[in-house]
């Protein structure tokens, strides 16, 4: 009988040891794999993207739609996203410092002759070998446990931890906040540009076809009279140069659509227009502020000048905890325990401790851990003054461009009206029969150029409005709270006796 109850009590560890085992042996099995154009024939757009969603709506894209579908769809942006709830389930995880850390074990062991021993009566002085000999364990023994424990120093320094985790939440935060921002920007720059482009796009093929007829009929007149044929070759040089210059300047704007479709993740070759046909020219306030001002407000608002404060918090947390470290450490422990050992009065029996030790080395290192840690706060400060140099130079950068596109955009505007102005008066000479038609294609050709280089400005224009905005951190789109900055709610940062002391 006791030899089936030990039997029975080595079944659960064999099987948990053959489960194991045939769980590892299955890596010994595995190799990997090499993709190549072979390999990766299957791998299509809807396999490589399977988040790039479809437009709901087949109507004109409004430019807050497109801001709200790339916020919703982005996949750089997703991804921030995703990081962000996991240091926030990381902030959440304060309780959990204080639990015990638990181990369950279960021993088995068989030897195939008797563990035999020397015993000896506790009355027995004498110095002569016993002749009996006895046993005190079975053949076949299991042992198990069930143990808690606590380490008093990790408790003590659990503050530490929890603290360290809501500022990483804080910090990932701002990196959002910082992404938005950017790409807030490359939608503005993108989307206006491609309202430039679709506008440029209206009239190409019409152009190509005008300047195909300029040419063709100058060069009927230089064949037919040779005294006109070095004018008409000059005009044909003049007329090609100004379409190279177009194609160039049209050719510009063409990535545009492309980049509205890949910061909206679209599936690959979806057809979209754009609601907006001509650009805004207000530019709102920010054109009214002082640049100390606007310096101001970007040291307020910038999330990177929030990251480096953030940064410097965690560098003086660690310090603190590094300092602790220092001290002994304290493990306490209980737990149950069984022996299947039938020579044991006791088999079950509950066992408790304590374990204290120091590692005087270390102690001894106090002080060059204060200086290290010191360094490393001094460095954190630096780093946030060259940050706010940057911060500086780009509000100022950002500012000075926006003020000289604006006056880019009265000149291109300027130009425009007055080329608009030629191209009408030699319309009407050319209906009158005063001009040949050739010169009201080139002007044709230079009023879609002035039209385009004006278009092109104002894009710029808005481009550097939003990036004045990015560099004083006050994008309204990103300003609003979303679901997860919603989430960090979390109370005053723990102040432990630790710290305290």
């Amino acid at each position: 009988m006791p030899n089936q109850s030990i039997h029975k009590t080595l079944k659960l560890p064999l099987l948990m040891s053959l489960l194991i085992g045939a769980t590892s042996l299955n890596g010994c099995v595995t190799k990997p794999k090499k993709y190549d154009a072979h390999t990766m024939a299957g791998f299509t757009d809807e396999v490589l993207r399977p988040d790039a969603i479809s437009l709901a709506l087949k109507k004109p894209l409004s430019l807050e739609q497109v801001r709200q579908r790339t916020l919703a769809f982005n996949s750089e942006y997703a991804r921030s996203q995703a990081q962000l709830m996991t240091t926030l389930r990381n902030a959440g995880a304060r309780g959990k410092s204080i639990l015990p850390q638990i181990h369950a074990n279960n021993y088995a062991k068989w030897r195939n002759n008797a563990n035999a021993s020397v015993g000896v009566k506790v009355d027995d002085l004498s110095d002569s070998m016993p002749t009996d000999f006895f046993t005190a364990q079975d053949q076949t023994i299991a042992i198990s446990s069930f143990t808690a424990s606590w380490d008093l120093l990790e408790i003590g320094l659990s503050g530490f931890k929890s603290n360290r985790n809501i500022i990483n939440a804080y910090k990932t935060n701002e990196q959002n906040h910082y992404l938005c921002n950017r790409l807030m920007v490359d939608v503005e720059n993108a989307y206006w540009r491609a309202v430039a482009f679709e506008q440029a796009e209206k009239k190409s093929a019409w152009l190509k076809n005008r300047i195909a007829f300029a040419l063709s009929l100058s060069q009927q007149r230089a064949d037919k009279d040779p005294d006109t044929k070095l004018q008409e070759l000059m005009f044909q040089r003049e007329l090609i140069d100004i379409n190279r210059w177009y194609q160039s300047l049209y050719r510009s704007l063409v990535a545009a659509k492309p980049d509205l479709a890949r910061l909206m993740n679209l599936p690959a070759g979806s057809e979209f227009t754009l609601q907006a046909k001509n650009l805004p020219a207000d530019l709102g306030n920010l054109d009214k502020k002082t640049i100390k001002n606007l310096i101001t407000d970007a040291y307020k608002n910038r999330p990177e000048i929030r990251q480096s404060l953030y940064q410097s918090d965690l560098t003086q947390l660690k310090n603190k905890e590094d300092l602790w470290r220092h001290l002994p450490a304290m493990r306490f422990f209980i737990g149950g325990n069984n022996n299947s050992n039938s020579f044991i009065l006791n088999q079950n029996f509950v066992s408790a401790g304590a374990n204290l030790s120091w590692d005087l080395l270390r102690l001894a290192q106090i002080g060059k851990t204060k200086r290290g840690g010191k360094i490393s706060l001094a460095a954190n400060k630096k780093e946030t003054q060259i940050l706010a140099s940057v911060v500086m130079a780009q509000v100022m950068i950002a500012r000075e461009q926006m003020h000289k596109l604006n006056y880019d955009l009265t000149l291109a505007w300027k130009a425009l009206s007055v080329q608009g102005q030629i191209t009408s008066d030699l319309q009407t000479d050319v209906s009158a029969g005063k001009k040949p038609e050739t010169y009201l294609v080139k002007e044709e050709l230079m009023r879609e150029l002035a039209f385009i280089r004006e278009q092109m400005t104002r894009a710029e224009l808005h481009t550097a409005k939003a990036r004045l905005s990015q560099s004083i951190g006050i994008i309204p789109q990103c300003q609003a709270p979303t679901t997860q900055s919603a989430m960090i709610t979390f109370p005053q940062m723990a102040t432990s006796s630790v710290e305290g002391n």
